[in-house]
């Protein structure tokens, strides 16, 4: 089934982390984080946004689009 843009945007709006907030709740430093974060999750350039790579919270269509959005 074919992923929408509304689908798209609305797990960037629910998903997303500047570099600020996805430190303050893993609690890194954010100087040199980078490494750390790209474990778990991805950077998207246009939206300057971290992304998990999965998460168990992700329903079977967001899944889709991370893993859409990653490899783009």
């Amino acid at each position: 089934m074919k992923t929408t843009k509304t689908e798209i945007q609305n797990f960037k709006d629910e998903w997303g982390q500047s570099h600020e907030e996805v430190c303050a709740c893993l609690g890194y430093d954010t100087e040199g984080s980078d490494d750390l974060l790209k474990e778990d999750y991805f950077w998207s350039e246009d939206d300057q946004k971290w992304y998990n790579k999965e998460s168990s919270m992700f329903s079977e269509k967001e899944q889709e689009i991370a893993n859409s959005l990653r490899l783009a």
